[in-house]
């Protein structure tokens, strides 16, 4: 009963992601960022351009693939094209979803941690870490009803994003060196202008463990830095524009701050395998 319900919460997690604290988001940086769901030509043109200028092109060019296909799938429903002051914008779910089943049956799309998983690849490489996939199964049924990643790179994937293991705990400074120690495998760090930004959930439904529920790559963009997210599986791309990297964390932080329990801790922020220290763990 526990791990169905592990996965019960894992599922409304992904499904919700995009709408948690919503207003608490805007007020602190809907003046500050623009957002894009890269639904032009022009915008997911620049994307590509960026990213181009740190990670493989094979890669880059997989993930604006994917991207492009997501759009047309749900006919830009919702979406916009050019960057707008609006980083939460309102989005018709019924009529994306419908569109997604009508067109794509069981497939149900990719994810955050997939797509941060396309772009990064290349840098990872393999380490056949012994992994818990469990809190996976939604990451597992799209990988397997798709030819995103080889054999090879959905092992790879599932040992990057596994459910680890930590202590009974409320401090988030404990977790986050189990999270350090685990990240830290792998080779994260392209260079000093890319990032792989996590969201860090704390779990003691099944054990005391801790889980990447939100990911995404965060990019030096001349004057500002460019966030790049897929919300869930069914759910927009986004990329957004923010002036500063704790900008950036901040947002994920007041987005995500909710999924705790009464015996948890708050979740918490790592850039690539280090923990980003907010003072809103404190309030």
């Amino acid at each position: 009963m526990k791990k169905l319900l592990t996965i019960i919460i894992c599922a409304i997690f992904l499904v919700s992601c995009g709408n948690k604290s919503d207003e608490v988001a805007k007020k602190n940086y809907a003046d500050e960022a623009t957002m894009s769901n890269m639904s032009s030509e022009n915008s997911l043109g620049k994307v590509k351009e960026t990213l181009k200028k740190y990670l493989k092109e094979e890669d880059v060019n997989q993930f604006v693939s994917l991207v492009d296909d997501y759009n047309k799938t749900i006919e830009n429903t919702s979406l916009h094209g050019d960057f707008q002051p609006e980083i939460n914008p309102e989005y018709d779910f019924e009529k994306i979803d419908s569109l997604w089943t009508s067109k794509k049956g069981e497939f149900i799309g990719t994810n955050c941690r997939i797509n941060t998983f396309v772009l990064l690849k290349d840098s990872i490489g393999s380490k056949n870490i012994p992994y818990d996939n469990e809190d996976l199964a939604f990451d597992k049924s799209s990988l397997d009803h798709s030819e995103i990643l080889n054999e090879s790179e959905k092992e790879n994937f599932y040992s990057l994003f596994s459910k680890i293991k930590t202590e009974k705990t409320k401090d988030y400074r404990v977790h986050g060196k189990k999270m350090e120690e685990h990240l830290s495998n792998f080779n994260l760090k392209v260079n000093d202008n890319i990032s792989m930004v996590s969201v860090v959930i704390n779990d003691d439904l099944d054990y005391d463990s801790l889980f990447i529920g939100h990911v995404g790559v965060l990019a030096k963009e001349d004057d500002h830095y460019l966030w790049i997210e897929k919300l869930s599986f069914q759910e927009p791309y986004q990329a957004i524009k923010f002036a500063t990297k704790e900008d950036c964390f901040k947002y994920l932080y007041n987005k995500y701050k909710d999924y705790k329990s009464e015996t948890t801790s708050n979740p918490f922020i790592m850039e690539n395998d280090k923990l980003i220290e907010l003072d809103e763990y404190k309030n």
